[in-house]
């Protein structure tokens, strides 16, 4: 059972949706016309031409990038993702129960997600959440943990092995950050405190994490080595500040800002060592849970100020902010990635094929150049190896030399 200052993580998306129909406009008082006393032979007045609007710049919005999240558009809360030029969405999950959070990886090919389809008894927001993973197409559903209790908040590590995630796994009431590696399932925990630590990000080497913590007795913005150690404080208020989302070159921390019973959240954003705080929204309602596009010329944030939740772009400095997609439903958390590779999804079936009594063919994908696309095909068979690099192919028949590249 979650302790009540844990279930505040999770219930600001519930206070938020509950008090979005509760505003009141105040009504304003006409304004009094003093009466002028007519002045024979005044020429009447000229009028005055309206100055011309200029359409506000747009934030630069990576080409071909797209952006994961959660929505109720279809009557239940489910992932999806969209993209950003085309504005067109895809729903990726299709399930009763709650799937949400969702986290894409570093190259765009797979994302990490919430679900409560393993809970027997649902009750929101004290949902028992298990981690999945799904391709970013919707194929290859896979689960990832199977506990008793709930996690939260997946984030990748930037080479995609790593996803971090907050739970009570010691049953002491506090949320702990944890890092599972993708390949084994291995989890390791980051954090041990007599506090709550959550939501954490990794930096773009990922060597270090930001992350949020109530053990000084408001949530504050902290900083650790990828491993847990030396963690430190960034932020030291009164307010609560949550959700921090690292820049991609490293320079800076996005964050959301809470007074605590204000029912107003806003997005601000400082330097890494925690200097230089500046606000970027100043809406009614909620603006929350920042994420950088991949190139760092935007910030996608979930905003309440139309009414419902939707995911809203701006500019690193908090100008040129829009909605990408309005619609009357609730949509949030985003998660922006970078364009899908043709080759992010390698997929392998069982041929019919009768292929005699030959020894088995070795293949190995390879990425030389960094640059996330799969360039080489290594192939072992009798006799010798095959290489194909950029369509091109070598055929190597003695031996193998291997070579750093």
């Amino acid at each position: 059972m979650l302790t009540r200052r844990f279930k505040w993580g999770i219930c600001l998306l519930l206070i938020s949706i509950l008090w979005s129909n509760c505003q009141a406009t105040p009504d304003i008082p006409s304004a009094t016309m003093e009466q002028q006393t007519p002045v024979p032979h005044t020429p009447a007045p000229t009028a005055t031409p309206l100055p011309t609007l200029v359409p506000q710049a747009q934030a630069a919005i990576m080409p071909g990038s797209r952006i994961a999240f959660y929505s109720n558009r279809d009557g239940n809360p489910e992932i999806y993702i969209m993209d950003v030029d085309s504005a067109q969405v895809t729903r990726l999950t299709n399930d009763p129960a709650f799937d949400d959070s969702p986290a894409l990886s570093p190259d765009g090919a797979r994302i990490a997600f919430l679900t409560a389809r393993h809970d027997s008894a649902p009750r929101f927001p004290d949902l028992k959440y298990e981690l999945y993973l799904v391709d970013s197409d919707g194929g290859n559903l896979r689960r990832l943990t199977t506990t008793a209790s709930a996690e939260g908040h997946p984030a990748w590590s930037p080479d995609g092995s790593k996803i971090s995630f907050d739970a009570d796994y010691d049953g002491d009431g506090y949320a702990e950050i944890y890092a599972l590696d993708v390949a084994s399932l291995e989890v390791t925990r980051l954090t041990s405190n007599a506090a709550n630590d959550q939501f954490a990000d990794w930096s773009p080497d990922g060597t270090q994490m930001a992350f949020a913590s109530d053990r000084n007795g408001s949530w504050d913005i902290f900083v650790m080595q990828s491993n847990g150690d030396h963690q430190r404080v960034l932020t030291d208020s009164p307010d609560w500040e949550l959700f921090p989302a690292w820049s991609p070159d490293g320079t800076q921390i996005a964050f959301n800002k809470l007074t605590p019973r204000s029912r107003n959240t806003d997005i601000f954003v400082m330097r890494a060592d925690g200097s230089d705080v500046r606000q970027l929204t100043n809406a009614p309602g909620f603006d929350e849970n920042p994420a950088w596009s991949p190139d760092g010329d935007a910030i996608a944030f979930q905003s309440q100020r139309d009414g419902n939740f939707e995911i809203t772009v701006m500019a690193p400095d908090g100008s040129a902010q829009r909605p990408l997609d309005p619609t009357p439903n609730d949509e949030l958390w985003p998660s922006w990635g970078p364009p899908l590779s043709p080759d992010a999804h390698l997929r392998l079936e069982m041929s019919s094929q009768d292929l005699g009594l030959r020894e088995t063919f070795q293949a190995a994908l390879r990425d030389p150049d960094g640059n996330g696309d799969l360039d080489m095909v290594i192939g072992r068979f009798r006799g010798g190896v095959q290489i194909w690099f950029n369509r091109q192919l070598w055929r190597y028949e003695d031996e193998i030399h291997a070579t750093s590249m």
